[in-house]
């Protein structure tokens, strides 16, 4: 992926962003009544050995977010995954407590990602659909909180197998009081990258 990935393209992948930001802002603002900002996103340069540092935690570290089969014109896998402590900003600005680990992750803490991460990936997709005009089928996403290397697992060994190319794309979320991060994740199928870049024009 990285001789696939230059300036230009990089570029492209982040315009991508900022439309899914656009709606993905919106709709998380209208949701929760809480005022929502997002920084530029970051294309995240992907070398499948250090995936999870990708999210800012060593490999024994817990990540939370959805992961679902993506079908169409563009099938892969996406998911929307935040580090442990990011999660728990985010469980703070919206129902002002936190679980102290795995064993408190209750249905309400659980509904709280799948509703956020479920927006941020929706919204990316419609923005990859948009720009392209692939036709993106999400499957319903299924929740994902384990420690990091567990739950990208899948991703890297396919991604290091030469089976799917992997994209990562990092928000940074700001509210009046809080930052926090969370990330974008998508696995097309081998070769589909660089037709996304073809049907860009670049």
């Amino acid at each position: 992926m990285h001789a696939l990935l230059n300036e230009l393209r990089a570029d492209a992948l982040r315009e991508i962003g900022n439309i899914g930001l656009g709606g993905a802002v919106t709709a998380l603002s209208d949701l929760t009544g809480v005022l929502f900002a997002l920084e530029a996103p970051q294309v995240v340069p992907v070398d499948t050995r250090q995936v999870p540092q990708l999210v800012g935690v060593e490999p024994e570290s817990l990540v939370v977010g959805t992961i679902s089969r993506i079908t169409g014109d563009w099938p892969g896998e996406g998911a929307f995954l935040f580090p442990w402590e990011s999660a728990c900003v985010l469980w703070q600005v919206l129902v002002q407590m936190q679980p102290n680990g795995l064993e408190d992750l209750n249905e309400l803490y659980q509904s709280v990602i799948n509703e956020v991460s479920n927006i941020m990936l929706g919204n990316y997709l419609r923005a990859i659909s948009q720009m392209t005009g692939f036709h993106l089928n999400m499957e319903p996403p299924a929740f994902a909180a384990d420690m990091a290397a567990a739950v990208l697992s899948a991703i890297v060994v396919e991604a290091m197998y030469g089976q799917r190319e992997l994209l990562a794309i990092e928000t940074r979320f700001k509210t009046p009081a809080h930052a926090f991060s969370g990330y974008f994740f998508y696995l097309p199928e081998t070769g589909s990258l660089e037709r996304l870049f073809q049907v860009l024009g670049i």
